[in-house]
C-alpha cells in the first residue's frame, strides 16, 4: 500500500473577521448596560437569593425567631419544597432527553448516526448526566440556569469543548427580554469576584492597569452578591469584579471582559450556527417569567404553603405543650407556683375550699383546627407537580388507568417548566453539533455507550486513498447535513401495567397464543421489547409445519433415499478400491518386470564384463610368457656368448701356452 503525502490539504476551520476597534461598544456603554440590568432586578435578584434560602431549609426570619422564642413557642421547619424541587428534578432526568441526529438528505442517512455517536460522545465527557440534573435543579430554586461553552487546547490537533454549569446569581442581561430562553436579548453575561491574581493570570499583559484599578475600587454590586459574599468573600486578599460581556452590535453577538472601566479583552463571537449567525457563549433558560419580565422558580408558588406549614406545626406544637386554665379570683395562693405545677404531667396544685379552677378545653379545639389547616397546607405541596402517583407512591390499589390519569394531571402542571427545560436542551444540543462541525477537522476516534451499554467506536475526519489514488476524508463531519432533535422515552407507570394485569387474568393460555400481544402491552423497556418482538414476528411468518403422515412419508423417503444414496456410495467406493488395487497390482506387475529386466541386463553387463576380464587376463598371461621366454632367450643366449667368450679365451691361451712347451 502506498503511504500518503507527507502534506494533504485538510479541512480547516474558517477564520472570522474581527472587524475594527471602533465596531466595538465602548466599556461605558457595557457598564450603563450592566447598571440597567442591576436597577431593573432588583426584586428578581432578590426574590433568587430568597428562594435558595427557603431551598436550604432557611425559612424564618430573624424577627420571626424572636417573637416565637418571647412567646416560648418551638421554630420547626418542615422543609417540602427541596423534597418537591428535587422530586422534579428526578422526573426530568427520567423523562430521558437524549440528542438524535436525523439527515435532512437521503445521502447523510449514514452520517446521522455518526452525528449521533459524535454528540453524545462530548456530553459524555463533560459528565453531562450530572450536569443537566444540576441545572434543572437551580432551574427550579433560581429560575435561571444554564451552560457555558468553552474552547480549550486538546489532546487532538483540534480544541476541546468543555461544558461549564452557568448559575443565575452571576448572570446578568437585557431586563427588556421576555423569552424564557433568552432569545430575544441584546446582551447578556456573567460577572464574577476573582481574585486580583487571578485576573492578572487571564490577561498577564494589563497587571499594571488591574493594580491600579485595586486603589479606586469598582461599584458593580448586584443583591446576589451580597448575599454570597459573607459566605466565601476573603478581606485578606484583593478581589477584583470581572464581567464577561456579551452583546449584539452590527448583527454579530461580540464579547468583552472588563474590570470595571478597564477592557481586558474584546472579540467577535466564535460560536457561529448553522445559518452562519453568531451565538453567545451562555445558553441559559428560565423556568417561569412573569408579567414583569422577572424569571422565578418554583419556589414563589410553594413558600406561601410552606410558610403555613412551619408556623401551623409551630402553633400546634405550642399548644400541645401548654395548658390554658380558667380560674375564680383567689382560687390558688401563688399564681406562679400553680402555673409551673399545673405545667409538668404530674404537677399538683391546691385549689382554696369554694373556688373553681378548671383547664380550658377550647384549646382542644384550636389544635385540631390548627391539623386541618396543616393538612391542607401540606397537600397543596404534596399536589403541586410530581405528585405521589407520578413517583410510584400509593399506587398499590389503582387501576392503569387511574394511574395515568394522576400521572398526567402532575406532568401538566409542569408543562411551562418541561417545555423551557426541552427547548433549552435542543439549543443546547444544536450549539454543540455546530461547535463540532466548525472546530473538529483532524482525524480522531470516538467512543460511546449505547443504550445496551455497548462501547461502540467510530473515526472521524480519517484520510484514505479513494478509488484515483487522491487523498480523502471519510465520515468528514464538517460535510454532514442533519437536524438535532431529543430522543425523548418518559420513564412512567402507564396504561400497560392495567392491560398486563388483564392479559395475566386470561390465563397462560392466552399469552402462550399471543405472546406478541403480552410483550407488546408489557412494561419492559423498548429496546428489549423490540428483539423479543422480531423474533416472534419472524417465527409466526415462517411457513407451517407440514402434516404429520406427510412428515412421515417424507421422513421414510428420505430414508430410502439416503439408505440407497449409502449402499450406492458403497459400492461407489468397493469399485473404487477394487479399481484402486488393480492399478496397485499392474503398477507392482510393472514394476517387477522393469526389475526382471534390469536384472537382465546386469547380468549381461555382468558377463560381458567378466568375458572381458578374461580376455584380458589371457593376454596378460600370454605377454607375461612371452616376455619370459624372451628373457630366457635372451639369458641362455647371454649365457652362450659368455661360454664362447670363456672357450675362446681358453683355446686362445692354450694357443699362446704350446708353442712355449715347443720352444722349451
Amino acid at each position: 500500500m502506498e503511504t500518503l503525502p507527507a502534506v494533504i490539504p485538510q479541512r480547516a476551520a474558517p477564520t472570522i473577521d474581527q472587524g475594527k476597534p471602533e465596531d466595538y461598544f465602548s466599556v461605558e456603554r457595557l457598564r450603563r448596560q450592566y447598571n440597567d440590568y442591576a436597577a431593573s432586578k432588583d426584586a428578581e435578584a432578590r426574590e433568587m437569593v430568597d428562594s435558595r434560602h427557603y431551598y436550604h431549609g432557611d425559612q424564618w426570619t430573624k424577627h420571626e425567631i424572636e417573637q416565637l422564642r418571647r412567646r416560648k413557642q418551638p421554630v420547626v421547619t418542615s422543609n417540602r419544597i427541596v423534597r418537591k424541587i428535587d422530586a422534579v428534578v428526578g422526573l426530568v432526568e427520567r423523562l430521558r432527553q437524549d440528542p438524535k441526529a436525523y439527515p435532512r438528505t437521503p445521502k447523510h442517512d449514514e452520517g446521522a448516526e455518526l452525528a449521533t455517536a459524535t454528540l453524545r460522545f462530548v456530553l459524555d465527557n463533560n459528565d453531562w448526566k450530572s450536569k443537566s440534573a444540576r441545572i434543572a435543579r437551580a432551574g427550579g430554586i433560581d429560575g435561571i440556569a444554564g451552560i457555558e461553552y468553552d474552547l480549550v487546547p486538546g489532546d487532538e490537533k483540534d480544541p476541546s469543548l468543555e461544558l461549564h454549569i452557568a448559575y443565575g446569581d452571576g448572570f446578568f442581561y437585557d431586563p427588556r427580554s421576555f423569552d424564557e430562553g433568552f432569545t430575544d436579548a441584546r446582551y447578556l453575561g456573567v460577572a464574577k469576584w476573582v481574585d486580583i491574581e487571578l485576573a492578572k493570570e487571564i490577561v498577564p499583559n494589563k497587571a499594571k492597569e488591574i493594580d491600579g484599578l485595586m486603589e479606586t475600587g469598582t461599584d458593580l454590586t448586584t443583591v446576589n452578591d451580597n448575599d454570597r459574599e459573607r459566605n466565601w468573600i476573603n478581606t485578606t486578599e484583593r478581589k477584583c469584579r470581572l464581567v464577561d460581556h456579551w452583546y449584539i452590535q452590527g448583527g454579530k453577538w461580540k464579547w468583552c471582559l472588563y474590570i470595571g472601566s478597564l477592557k481586558l479583552m474584546e472579540g467577535v463571537s466564535p460560536f457561529i450556527d448553522e445559518r452562519g449567525k453568531t451565538f453567545p457563549r451562555y445558553r441559559m433558560f428560565s423556568a417561569n417569567v412573569d408579567h414583569d419580565g422577572d424569571r422565578y422558580g418554583f419556589v414563589r408558588n410553594l413558600k406561601s404553603p410552606q410558610d403555613e406549614v412551619n408556623h401551623r406545626r409551630s402553633k400546634a406544637l405550642h399548644l400541645l405543650n401548654s395548658r390554658r386554665v380558667v380560674s375564680e379570683k383567689g382560687a390558688v395562693d401563688d399564681i406562679e407556683v400553680a402555673r409551673r405545677e399545673w405545667a409538668k404531667p404530674d404537677g399538683w396544685v391546691e385549689v382554696n375550699p369554694g373556688l373553681k379552677m378548671e383547664p380550658d378545653d377550647s384549646t382542644k379545639t384550636d389544635f385540631k383546627g390548627q391539623l386541618e389547616m396543616l393538612q391542607e397546607a401540606k397537600n397543596e405541596i404534596e399536589n403541586f407537580g410530581p405528585n405521589p402517583a407520578l413517583i410510584g407512591q400509593g399506587l398499590e390499589d389503582s387501576s392503569g388507568r387511574a394511574i395515568q390519569l394522576l400521572q398526567q394531571a402532575g406532568i401538566a402542571e409542569l408543562g411551562p417548566y418541561l417545555s423551557a427545560y426541552k427547548n433549552w436542551k435542543i439549543r443546547v444540543y444544536r450549539d454543540i453539533w455546530n461547535i463540532i462541525q466548525r472546530y473538529w477537522t483532524a482525524e480522531r476516534w470516538i467512543r460511546v455507550t449505547d443504550d445496551m451499554n455497548v462501547a461502540q467506536f467510530f473515526q472521524i475526519n480519517k484520510l484514505q486513498i479513494d478509488q484515483f489514488g487522491r487523498p480523502a476524508i471519510v465520515n468528514d463531519i464538517g460535510s454532514l447535513d442533519v437536524d438535532i432533535i431529543i430522543d425523548e422515552g418518559p420513564d412512567a407507570v402507564n396504561m400497560q401495567g392495567d392491560a398486563m394485569m388483564i392479559l395475566q387474568s386470561l390465563g397462560p393460555q392466552f399469552l402462550q397464543q399471543f405472546p406478541d400481544i403480552a410483550i407488546e402491552l408489557s412494561p419492559l423497556p423498548n429496546s428489549v421489547k423490540k428483539p423479543m418482538l422480531d423474533k416472534i414476528n419472524a417465527k409466526m411468518n415462517a411457513p407451517p409445519p407440514p402434516d404429520p403422515k406427510v412428515m412421515a412419508l417424507q421422513q421414510k423417503a428420505q430414508l430410502e433415499a439416503q439408505t440407497a444414496q449409502r449402499e450406492d456410495a458403497r459400492a461407489a467406493a468397493q469399485a473404487q478400491q477394487d479399481m484402486a488395487l488393480q492399478a496397485r497390482q499392474q503398477q507392482m506387475n510393472e514394476q517387477q518386470a522393469a526389475m526382471d529386466a534390469q536384472l537382465e541386463r546386469m547380468k549381461a553387463a555382468n558377463d560381458i564384463e567378466i568375458q572381458r576380464m578374461k580376455a584380458a587376463a589371457d593376454i596378460e598371461i600370454e605377454r607375461i610368457k612371452a616376455a619370459n621366454a624372451a628373457r630366457m632367450q635372451q639369458e641362455q643366449h647371454a649365457q652362450s656368448m659368455d661360454l664362447a667368450k670363456d672357450k675362446a679365451a681358453q683355446d686362445a691361451k692354450l694357443a699362446r701356452q704350446r708353442p712355449q712347451r715347443a720352444n722349451a
